[in-house]
């Protein structure tokens, strides 16, 4: 028999900063393969890594200017202990991807933070590809990003005409004309695009049971489906431009004009064609090197 246990002395320890990710392309949560650091705002130097837990949580711990608060005493993390916590402290977390599938990306957390922290910019409307998984911090594609499996590809070198530079961290946002998800994309700091996204429900084929296939309406074959986009930039011009986009930066920027043809004006959206298989490239007709010219407000 075992003899009863005494506990002595209880430690706590609160962590300032959990963070998820989630892919802006799929909506499935994203923990592995990337490097989330953190350190007190200009002080890049004084940089913590993260740790991942079994639940693709990145946690931040040993913060410089946190670390009294982390250890604090046996009743810290309850109610009261964070009801009486002094003013937060700002802190910039950086993430790259290691493995190359998503753009980096920067954003602000004030800490120490209670639960899941997601910037207020990303925590309304959630994710309509994963409204039910909770606060998580949207990564985008990359343009050297693979997908494992059959997804629509919107491809774009999107280019400041007004200036004559890469249209650097542009927002690409794409909906179909027929109703459905507005997928999200960005561009990299040489302003490349590659929005990925799940295809729209196939035209004039009703969804239902297999049994149901003989009263189903005919429609054409998938190979043969298309469907009718509305596609608008979103951009401002940032001097330097920055080697890590804002998240917040990046979603608040305004509506840019789209040119469909070099010798016209540029319009508030473009209205392409998506055909199932094939990549939609988009570029602005007798532009040279197959840019998409757009011009910021």
């Amino acid at each position: 028999m075992r003899p009863a246990i005494h506990v002595m002395e209880r430690l706590s320890r609160v962590a300032p900063l959990g963070v998820r990710f989630r892919d802006e392309a799929t909506g499935t949560l994203v923990g592995d393969g990337l490097e989330v650091s953190a350190f007190p705002l200009g002080l890049p130097a004084a940089r913590r890594h993260s740790i991942v837990n079994r639940s693709g949580i990145h946690v931040l711990m040993d913060l410089p200017g946190l670390r009294d608060l982390e250890y604090a005493d046996g009743d810290a993390g309850d109610d009261a202990w964070w009801a009486a916590l002094p003013a937060r402290r700002p802190y910039t977390v950086e993430v790259r991807d290691t493995l190359g599938r998503f753009l980096p990306c920067a954003f602000r957390a004030d800490l120490p933070h209670r639960g899941l922290f997601t910037p207020d910019c990303v925590s309304s409307p959630p994710s309509p590809l994963s409204p039910n998984e909770g606060p998580a911090v949207p990564l985008y594609s990359a343009p050297s990003r693979q997908s494992a499996v059959p997804m629509a590809v919107l491809r774009a070198e999107l280019w400041d005409q007004p200036m004559r530079i890469p249209a650097a961290w542009a927002l690409v946002e794409a909906t179909p004309v027929a109703g459905g998800v507005t997928a999200r994309g960005m561009a990299d700091a040489q302003g490349r695009l590659a929005l990925f996204f799940q295809y729209p429900e196939p035209v004039d084929f009703a969804p239902g049971s297999p049994l149901d296939a003989s009263s189903l309406p005919a429609g054409p074959p998938l190979l043969d489906q298309s469907w009718a986009l509305q596609v608008r930039v979103h951009y401002a011009r940032r001097t330097p431009v920055p080697q890590l986009p804002d998240v917040c930066l990046t979603l608040s920027q305004p509506p840019a004009g789209v040119w469909a043809d070099s010798t016209g004006s540029p319009l508030e959206l473009l209205e392409p064609t998506l055909r199932y298989g094939q990549e939609l490239v988009l570029r602005t007709q007798n532009a040279p090197q197959s840019r998409l010219w757009i011009t910021p407000p």
